[in-house]
């Protein structure tokens, strides 16, 4: 069980209602509005949320709340039943999320309420209290609310609110914290362990005997697009091989994507980087970058037989040394325990996926089960 705490509200009141989702024109001026007095990441930015909206099927509810007239959190929901034990369905509502797999393969991080920084704690209270009191969201009941993809910091200070709470996933994640790196005027690759950063110099000098290493940003979205559907073909080529479908499998990843591209590159929040020996591709970096933070989000890699060629070592390091040398703050690998995360990151934010449950007599039944399932498994 998540232990979580309850932060105190302001003591004036917050209303919340759930209403049904506007028109993406009259959505998008309300949401940017917020965004700019809240402490948003990437994934909760109308760059993120607007291709998502465009790339539905099925519209979400709109959760909203106001303080002296005034909106101070947003959020979108989708109520969907889940069956679990082959038997029993429960209706679960999602936070920026859908509950279809084939969608939400697209992976959101960081999610949050998006809510005004001065009214965080309160309106993330107002707007949980009440889902969890009404059970009800665009007429449709559920059981449970789920909250992907989150950090730990924020399900502490989302609260349990007196709800069973449990926790469905988590990840721990690195990071290269490229403020305090500039400020202590080390190069990059004398931060990383002895074994690590004489990998990266070995390839680094294989490579460049074949010709000279180089890093190119696409120039415009058609640019970025070629570069997307080249990082593809490789990630296909990896995952496939391991027997795994891979994410650009899914007709909606590729679409969500395309629209993200599209928009996000002009206003250069989204980055497709080409990492080229003379003129061969060795890798391919999709990255996002807002608010001083770079989001690592895919790669595209290119395997030589020789596996003292590492492309994505390389790849990493020679974008991460451009966005020191530009006054990026973070280079952000996210969720994973990927050992190239590891080695070239330091620990970052452990993000988590909890569900809190309404009352329920069933899922109360459930629980006892499950614990002597778990209980089981350690002592088997």
């Amino acid at each position: 069980m998540l232990k979580l705490s309850i932060p105190n509200p302001p003591p004036a009141a917050i209303g919340v209602t759930i209403e049904p989702l506007p028109e993406l024109a009259g959505l998008q001026p309300l949401w940017c509005a917020l965004e700019t007095r809240a402490e948003a990441s990437f994934f909760l930015s109308w760059h993120w949320i607007g291709p998502w909206l465009a790339t539905l099927t099925r519209p979400p509810a709109l959760l909203v709340a106001r303080h002296a007239g005034q909106v101070v959190g947003l959020a979108l929901l989708r109520v969907r039943t889940l069956l679990r034990h082959r038997f029993l369905p429960v209706r679960t509502l999602f936070l920026q999320q859908t509950g279809e797999p084939d969608q939400d393969v697209v992976t959101i991080e960081y999610n949050d309420i998006l809510a005004d920084a001065a009214l965080a704690d309160a309106v993330r209270r107002a707007a949980l209290e009440h889902l969890l009191r009404e059970g009800v969201v665009a007429g449709q009941r559920f059981d449970e609310l789920v909250l992907g993809g989150i950090t730990t910091a924020t399900a502490a200070k989302l609260g349990a609110l007196g709800r069973p709470t449990r926790e469905l996933a988590a990840a721990g994640s690195a990071q290269v914290d490229l403020a305090a790196l500039r400020q202590s005027g080390q190069g990059y690759l004398a931060t990383l362990r002895p074994n690590c950063r004489a990998q990266i110099r070995r390839s680094l000098a294989l490579y460049r005997r074949a010709g000279p290493l180089s890093l190119e940003r696409a120039r415009d979205p058609a640019e970025a697009l070629d570069f997307f559907a080249a990082a593809g073909e490789l990630h296909q080529a990896r995952w496939t091989a391991r027997g795994r479908p891979g994410a650009f499998a899914f007709p909606f990843y590729v679409a969500f994507h395309r629209r993200l591209i599209a928009a996000g590159q002009p206003a250069g929040v989204v980055e497709l980087a080409r990492i080229r020996v003379g003129a061969t591709p060795i890798g391919y970096l999709y990255n996002f970058c807002y608010r001083g933070r770079v989001y690592h989000y895919l790669s595209g890699l290119h395997y030589e037989p020789d596996n003292r060629l590492k492309p994505g070592l390389v790849s990493h390091v020679l974008c991460i040394e451009r966005h020191l040398a530009e006054g990026m703050q973070v280079y952000d690998f996210m969720a994973g325990d990927q050992r190239y995360k590891t080695s070239l990151g330091q620990p970052g934010p452990r993000l988590v996926s909890i569900v809190l449950q309404r009352p329920n007599l069933w899922l109360a039944a459930e629980r006892p089960l499950r614990r002597l399932k778990q209980a089981l498994a350690r002592s088997g």
